[in-house]
């Protein structure tokens, strides 16, 4: 009896001792979040010493013109340079579910006539009229002219980008670099942009369309924010870091970063260079 006492009570020790261990859970680490948040950090820049031209498209989903001849030829060109333009679709009228400031901003920089589609190498409209309508030939071979020529110039500023993302936030890393000492006013845009995003578009064949290279968000509104008197010095770098808030219609995996150096002389703003962080 004592014998089989002894074991009975080892046995209930035991299965209390196993509930306990079952029971028992690790303390959770509750700076996990904290941390991967502390790690969106983009890569380092290392400046690529060439001059990109911008290939502005100003577009909108409403535009007949603009399914028809402008976004074909923005796309075409896009596809032909590849890594040596910075392609920015601006979307402005007609209700057009991608316009923002920003890309109403940069619209109303430019001179002259304000028709839709338009395609400009920076500061310089590519689009040719003939008898009020638009002479395809002539456009690709002025717009083709106007990208060499800045392609081949030497730009007063190096720029670049680079990017990452989570859940809840994106952070872009910028850089600029000043060849020679510069006199005037300076801005520093940097833009977030998307592709693949599947809107209506009239005079499109099929309805609609993937659209590209669109402005979701800036540093500061239309052209950026002022480069300090310091940074204008010859061989002067300058470097930051700025985090936007993830928004819900955003696809993480199809965002970019652009960068576009400004200089304002009287009221408008005129492209210096160019660079951005997607690679063809």
């Amino acid at each position: 009896m004592k014998c089989i006492f002894s074991l009975s009570f080892l046995s209930i020790a035991l299965f209390f001792s196993s509930c306990t261990e079952s029971t028992t859970t690790e303390p959770k680490d509750e700076s996990t979040n904290e941390t991967q948040e502390q790690s969106l950090e983009p890569a380092r820049i290392t400046i690529e010493e060439t001059s990109k031209p911008v290939l502005f498209d100003f577009t909108s989903t409403g535009c007949p013109g603009c399914g028809s001849w402008g976004g074909p030829t923005f796309e075409s060109i896009i596809d032909t340079e590849k890594n040596n333009i910075v392609p920015m679709a601006v979307h402005i009228k007609y209700g057009d579910n991608m316009i923002t400031e920003v890309s109403e901003a940069i619209a109303e920089n430019r001179t002259g006539q304000y028709f839709t589609p338009q395609l400009w190498v920076n500061n310089k409209n590519g689009v040719l009229l003939s008898g009020g309508r638009i002479n395809g030939t002539g456009s690709l071979n002025q717009l083709n002219t106007e990208i060499d020529a800045v392609q081949t110039a030497s730009p007063e500023v190096f720029a670049g980008v680079s990017l990452s993302s989570n859940e809840t936030k994106v952070a872009i890393r910028y850089k600029t670099k000043t060849v020679n000492d510069l006199q005037g006013e300076y801005f520093v845009g940097v833009y977030l942009m998307e592709n693949g995003i599947n809107d209506r578009q009239s005079g499109n064949p099929n309805g609609s369309k993937d659209h590209n290279h669109v402005i979701r968000a800036s540093n500061n509104g239309g052209f950026g924010t002022p480069i300090s008197t310091e940074d204008l010095t010859a061989s002067s770098e300058s470097e930051e870091i700025i985090e936007f808030e993830m928004e819900d219609d955003w696809k993480m995996k199809n965002l970019y970063a652009s960068i576009i150096v400004w200089k304002k002389l009287d009221v408008n703003y005129f492209v210096v260079n160019a660079n951005n962080n997607l690679l063809f």
